[in-house]
């Protein structure tokens, strides 16, 4: 008998969106639900009161193995860790232990794209709903960007596409997960505080595909080597995408147009088709190349035309908080890109410009190192491409003793916070540079997520323009 089915009572831990939202569903459906959150305070204990009106029963303050008693199915909320040893003591007693987008998927009601990756996955997301929606499919986003699988297949039709962001995290507990299209987009070391190993971390992005088979499709990497490691044990249909002109690719480019193969649209063979110059894409990077290309191949395998696929990329002006131009001031530009969590996806920002920079680094680090990024700078530095380094944060300490080591020396300051960073700017910053706010951190040293560090970014940017700091 599936877990589900022959469930009496379902503990949901965490009381973030993801397990609200798994709550509410399970309530629905007439289970009966208890809920644990280690939180204990006033807001939690609001939602706490709210949930017991409902008939739910909730736990608050602790994740002791008592709230297991009588539990049948536990339902885990992404932020939650995996080693928790409330979950492992779950397993050990031989109670089912699903992640939100596991008890969503069996409710689903139309096919499901899902995409992971270290870096891109919220923008690879949106580019392609965006380019369904171009194709005439009323898809629905969802998922690991703040709108949960579970309610975003309560509100789509019969037969409407979902696309889904998931997590290793998200992952790491799914059981018959089953998505008609998978998109692998990269891998770098990133949650090395999360997961135990980078092996455990790719292992966990590989679940993505582990039960899909025959015409379900993995999109997957070509340009990455780790990706291409990940897959090899793939029994769905591989589309691989790059930013070369190689065969194997099913999307790839070739002298500045991005094309994919006759056979995406339903054609014979494998001859190409272009999509659109890799110029008119509005997002900087080649990152953003990599993931419009992911977008393409996706789309196009649950029967997007290339044309859809194009006009759809072209309009693309992206997301808050990935690489966002928010500000000009004195003929400095300013971007936002405090999603950046990680060194990776730092280093990607510092490859998508070629003006001179003046970085922003710090928060907190997630356990990951700094070498890449320090060879990236030098070598900024070395062309004439590198004004500033600020280090702030809690991480600034670490950041600032890695920069330090390298030869010849950086242009480096260390700061606690960043309106310390906006004090120094008249004084540094020149017409022409590009100010990059691109932490490689995450933001719980000061703020409550990424959003929060990239508004305060952008407050601080529109006090400097009205010469607040100058």
């Amino acid at each position: 008998m599936d877990a589900l089915e022959g469930a009496k009572l379902v503990l949901v831990v965490g009381l973030g969106i993801s397990g609200r939202a798994a709550t509410d569903k399970l309530l629905r459906e007439g289970k009966k639900v208890r809920i644990n959150d280690a939180s204990d305070c006033a807001e939690m204990r609001e939602r706490a009161r709210e949930y017991a009106e409902r008939g739910a029963e909730v736990v608050l303050g602790h994740h002791r193995p008592e709230v297991l008693e009588g539990v049948d199915l536990v339902v885990v909320s992404p932020g939650v860790r995996g080693r928790l040893p409330l979950l492992r003591e779950a397993e050990a007693r031989g109670i089912a232990v699903w992640s939100e987008i596991e008890l969503a998927w069996r409710y689903a009601r139309g096919p499901l794209v899902a995409v992971t990756g270290t870096n891109g996955k919220t923008t690879t997301v949106s580019m392609i709903e965006a380019i369904l929606k171009e194709a005439g499919m009323p898809a629905v986003a969802a998922g690991n960007i703040g709108h949960p699988l579970v309610a975003a297949v309560e509100e789509a039709g019969p037969g409407d596409p979902l696309v889904v962001e998931v997590s290793s995290f998200q992952l790491y507990y799914i059981r018959e997960f089953r998505p008609r299209v998978s998109v692998l987009l990269n891998i770098a070391e990133d949650h090395l505080d999360w997961h135990e190993s980078l092996e455990d971390y790719i292992a966990s992005k590989s679940r993505i595909w582990k039960n899909q088979r025959g015409e379900e499709c993995v999109v997957c990497n070509l340009d990455d080597p780790l990706c291409l490691q990940a897959v090899k044990d793939a029994e769905a249909q591989l589309l691989y995408f790059s930013r070369k002109d190689k065969e194997e690719a099913e999307v790839f480019l070739r002298e500045g147009t991005l094309y994919c193969r006759a056979s995406l649209q339903g054609g014979e063979g494998r001859e190409p088709l272009p999509v659109m110059r890799a110029e008119e894409l509005l997002l900087p990077g080649e990152h953003n190349l990599e993931n419009a290309m992911a977008a393409t191949a996706a789309a196009m395998a649950l029967g997007a035309g290339s044309r859809a696929a194009g006009e759809a990329l072209r309009g693309f002006r992206g997301l808050a908080h990935r690489l966002q131009m928010v500000g000009e001031h004195g003929g400095v530009r300013f971007y936002d890109d405090s999603k950046a969590t990680n060194p990776h996806a730092a280093a990607r920002a510092l490859g998508a410009f070629t003006q001179p920079l003046l970085v922003i680094l710090g928060g907190r680090n997630k356990g990951l190192p700094f070498g890449q990024l320090a060879e990236m700078l030098s070598e900024r530095s070395q062309a004439g491409r590198l004004r500033m380094v600020y280090a702030v944060g809690e991480a600034a300490a670490e950041i600032t003793s890695v920069l330090s080591a390298v030869r010849p020396p950086l242009p480096l300051r260390s700061m606690d916070r960043l309106e310390e960073v906006f004090s120094d700017l008249p004084e540094t910053a020149r017409p022409g540079d590009v100010v990059l706010f691109s932490p490689a951190c995450a933001s719980f040293d000061r703020y409550r997520d990424y959003r929060e560090r990239g508004k305060h970014f952008q407050q601080l940017v529109e006090k400097y323009r009205r010469s607040a700091y100058g």
